[in-house]
């Protein structure tokens, strides 16, 4: 019996190593990263912000168009949040909780789609697979984006450093 048992434990141990090194080997196989595609989204270094996505379609060209429009539009939202997000901290909320401010903002953070930069982008065709994943790396340099929001919302916000001081800080 003891014997038995100690088969019986051998074997669920063999078994259970071989499944863990089948399904590594499989992820392995089939999810193939670009060396500088980074899985989260958002990343931000002392100088520059990125946005990093991927997006699949059964169409090479399609899969590029919309994998950048779609990174473009993600990208915009983060940088949304964060804008938001100081505004909201900000002290003079009679000045700052404005319809005419966050319109402001609003309007010139979407003018950031024109000064994005394209850093990485490539399509791969997935091996026995009919689709394309198509991976894209934006960048934005903090200072040009916060020039460019400056620039564009006019004097009424240009003026307000510690805003800037802090929105530079959170990206």
């Amino acid at each position: 019996m003891k014997y038995f048992l100690c088969i019986i434990v051998s074997l669920i141990s063999f078994y259970s190593c071989s499944l863990t090194d089948t399904i590594t080997n499989q992820d392995s196989m089939y999810f193939t990263f670009p060396a500088w595609y980074i899985t989260d989204a958002y990343v931000s270094d002392s100088t520059s912000i990125h946005y990093f996505l991927s997006f699949q379609s059964e169409d090479s060209t399609a899969s590029a168009i919309h994998g950048l429009k779609e990174a473009k539009i993600e990208f915009i939202n983060s940088i949304d949040d964060k804008v938001e997000g100081v505004r909201n901290q900000q002290d003079d909320r009679e000045f700052w909780s404005s319809p005419a401010v966050i319109q402001s903002l609003r309007s010139s953070i979407y003018l950031l789609i024109d000064v994005m930069d394209t850093s990485n982008e490539i399509t791969f065709k997935k091996n026995d697979a009919n689709y394309f994943e198509h991976y894209v790396q934006m960048s934005l340099k903090k200072d040009k984006l916060i020039d460019e929001l400056k620039k564009s919302t006019g004097n009424q916000l240009s003026t307000r450093q510690n805003f800037w001081i802090k929105l530079n800080e959170s990206l």
